[in-house]
């Protein structure tokens, strides 16, 4: 279970927001410090640590992965 220990160092490394415990902090929903990364499951600070969730929280944040896609220029 990744929710034990949240193995997030390498993105801290990459510039990625993280609390006390290494669970990645989100804003406005599953947003990160990054943009056009986004943070569900069980790594995400605050989340109630369960599979269904994750899923759930899955299947949500797509759309806001397609929005972030769509207003940024692909090379």
């Amino acid at each position: 279970m990744i929710g034990a220990d949240p193995s997030t160092t390498w993105l801290h490394e990459a510039g990625v927001e993280l609390d006390a415990k290494g669970f990645v902090v989100t804003r406005d929903g599953f947003v990160t410090s990054v943009p056009g990364v986004f943070a569900v499951g069980d790594v995400r600070a605050g989340s109630v640590k369960r599979v269904a969730s994750a899923v759930g929280e899955g299947s949500v944040v797509i759309s806001a992965v397609h929005s972030y896609l769509a207003g940024t220029k692909m090379s």
